[in-house]
């Protein structure tokens, strides 16, 4: 029987279409037996297999696009100590840094370009990430040298990336190193200084300071990087040099969350406790009147103190904000500056209302004292306290450090006559410990031709 013409042979490395293939196979004439048939079988069977190896491979893998928008605070050189590291290193953000991960996809890290130190914000758009649902977006700002200076305010974003579209992502960028602020009060003349320490695990001492004592005493250990373990040591010394007190703790700094700590302050007669709040970005402060024996309390947050003026002499004023939204009536509203107390009686604040508190009667004071220096705000700073009567719970309290910008609030000058104001969205009565949360006002009081406030508002 004469074998069967099957048409082109497969040349090496070409394809060819299966379809057309079988239909030639079993197109060819003259087959006039089984063995002719079973031949022709076996010849689409190789057809089939030889197609199937041979097919087109998947297509491309799907991609999207990421677009950042990247707010970054504190765009300024600034040092820290790296732990393990003696040298203190200059370091300023020159890109940004953006990794995407998630389920199934080994992380994808992006750069960007250099940074523009002018803009306190930027937009960087990535191409070719890998689609998928449920993705991580981390991002953070590095120097030349390919050191962390920022980090984003949350650990990560997270988005779905769809083909052929753009996804948009908004981080803050806060710095990747903060301080401990330390403040206290009421400590004796029998005192000299306060020294304190942050040092890491492996005994690099990341950050040290002594200031000498004072009615009310300052100090901040500063350029302590995000995420460093490390041992607190607060230390207060006699005049003659002895060390009369003294508190430890272990703790890692946070430069993104809010945390607190106890130190336990040891001496002979027995313990002291002081609470330490770590704060947001990168700020951990502490708190202590030796006068009172007393640590920072619980604060009902009834009312918060949201603007301070302190040097205008006899038209300094105290605004508290109502945040409920209902008015709250007070049998008797207590303000305590130092020790200086004074009652108000029959108070009743608004539901989402101001009350001004001043010296003297003005036309932007809802109430006041008569009594001389009644209401001892100043420019070296005060422990302000508002209570619900004398020996009721404390409402709020602003341990405020005047003008030593050192610890983060506004430096004003005695001649300034500008307040102090909380920023809206920190009306929080933890917040307001906080001298970053506060700004000179910029606007004049109603009826005033060089005091600047916004006392009511």
């Amino acid at each position: 029987m004469r074998t069967p013409v099957l048409g082109p042979r497969h040349r090496h490395g070409q394809k060819v279409s299966c379809a057309g293939s079988i239909r030639h196979v079993f197109g060819i004439r003259g087959i006039r037996s089984i063995r002719g048939a079973l031949l022709c079988a076996l010849m689409a069977v190789a057809a089939f297999v030889s197609c199937t190896q041979n097919a087109d491979p998947a297509g491309p893998e799907e991609y999207g696009t990421i677009e950042i928008r990247a707010r970054v605070v504190n765009l300024t050189p600034s040092q820290a100590k790296v732990a393990g590291q003696s040298a203190v290193l200059a370091t300023i953000a020159d890109k940004l840094v953006i990794e995407v991960s998630g389920d199934g996809l080994s992380p994808a890290r992006f750069e960007s370009g250099k940074l523009d130190l002018s803009r306190p914000s930027l937009t960087e758009t990535i191409a070719r990430v890998p689609i998928g649902k449920n993705r991580h977006v981390t991002v953070w700002a590095v120097d030349k040298a390919g050191g962390v200076t920022h980090i984003d305010s949350l650990e990560y974003r997270t988005v779905s990336i769809e083909a052929a579209s753009v996804t948009p992502v908004v981080a803050t960028l806060i710095p990747a190193a903060g301080s401990i602020y330390l403040q206290f009060a009421g400590l004796s003349t029998a005192v000299g200084s306060v020294c304190a320490s942050f040092t890491a695990l492996d005994g690099t001492v990341v950050a040290a300071g002594t200031v000498s004592r004072a009615a009310r005493t300052f100090m901040s250990l500063d350029n302590i990087p995000h995420e460093t373990a490390g041992v607190l040591r607060v230390a207060i010394v006699a005049v003659g040099g002895d060390t009369t007190h003294i508190a430890t703790r272990e703790l890692t700094f946070n430069a993104r969350g809010d945390n607190s700590i106890d130190l336990q302050f040891m001496e002979n007669s027995g313990m002291i406790a002081v609470d330490v709040t770590m704060f947001a970005p990168g700020v951990t402060s502490g708190y202590y009147d030796f006068s009172r024996m007393e640590s920072t309390v619980v604060e009902t947050g009834e009312l918060i103190i949201t603007e301070i003026m302190w040097n205008v002499g006899n038209d300094n004023y105290i605004e508290v904000y109502n945040p409920g939204g209902e008015a709250r009536f007070f049998e008797t509203l207590t303000t305590d500056i130092d020790g200086t107390v004074r009652d108000f009686e029959n108070v009743t604040v608004g539901g989402g209302a101001y009350l001004v508190i001043g010296r003297q009667a003005l036309p932007h004071v809802d109430i006041h004292t008569s009594a001389t220096g009644g209401l001892p705000v100043s420019t070296t700073g005060n422990w302000i306290t508002l209570r619900r009567g004398r020996t009721g719970p404390v409402i709020d309290r602003v341990i405020c450090a005047g003008n030593n910008s050192a610890l983060g609030w506004p430096a004003l000058s005695s001649s300034n006559n500008r307040s102090i104001e909380l920023s809206r969205d920190r009306y929080d009565v933890t917040e307001n410990n906080f001298g970053k949360n506060w700004s000179a006002a910029s606007e004049l009081i109603a009826g005033q031709t060089s005091q600047y406030g916004t006392p009511g508002y």
